[in-house]
């Protein structure tokens, strides 16, 4: 079973200012493959995002912009399931599809958050944020880059596959039929 796990960062309350993406892949619960990428958002950088991420305008100086790296990103993500942490990183791609004009990669996202609030009865009503869940699992990480918050994600999508004998597919499956 393959899926891909994906984070974003971005430059300022606009979701599509989308300042850094990290993608992890993985193949039967092993990650073998990561992808990150900081972008060029052409926007400014609000200082509480800096602070959040460390990304500055700086350092993406000279970073392809979203429409450019769309190209690898469809190639890699289209038709596969794509495990996020909360709606952020798919309402970050849809707005980014309309700023560039850019028709949406079919990807079958997949919340790791509702995963969660289904596998642990610990954070059914609550507390489910990405860093209390690494916390609980043991999973050590660097909260708030791309790559690293990817890669959690994806984490805790196999540890709680195993735990209840559901695949990345059932989930999706489940999630598809069932809105809560």
């Amino acid at each position: 079973m393959i899926f891909f796990s994906l984070d974003v960062e971005t430059a300022n309350s606009d979701s599509a200012t989308i300042c850094q993406i990290g993608i992890g892949k993985f193949v039967n619960g092993v990650l073998v493959e990561t992808w990150e990428t900081l972008i060029d958002p052409q926007s400014y950088f609000h200082w509480g995002n800096i602070r959040v991420h460390g990304i500055s305008e700086e350092m993406v100086q000279g970073a392809p912009s979203f429409n450019e790296v769309y190209p690898e990103l469809c190639d890699m993500l289209s038709d596969n399931i794509v495990v996020h942490h909360t709606p952020f990183d798919p309402q970050a791609f849809r707005k980014s599809y309309a700023r560039f004009n850019l028709h949406p990669i079919s990807i079958r996202w997949l919340d790791s958050s509702k995963i969660v609030r289904r596998t642990w009865n610990e954070f059914a009503k609550g507390g489910y944020n990405l860093a209390n869940v690494a916390r609980h699992l043991n999973i050590e990480f660097r909260h708030h880059d791309a790559l690293e918050d990817s890669v959690t994600a994806g984490k805790i999508v196999v540890e709680a596959c195993r735990l209840t004998n559901r695949c990345a597919e059932d989930w999706f499956e489940l999630f598809k039929t069932n809105s809560k």
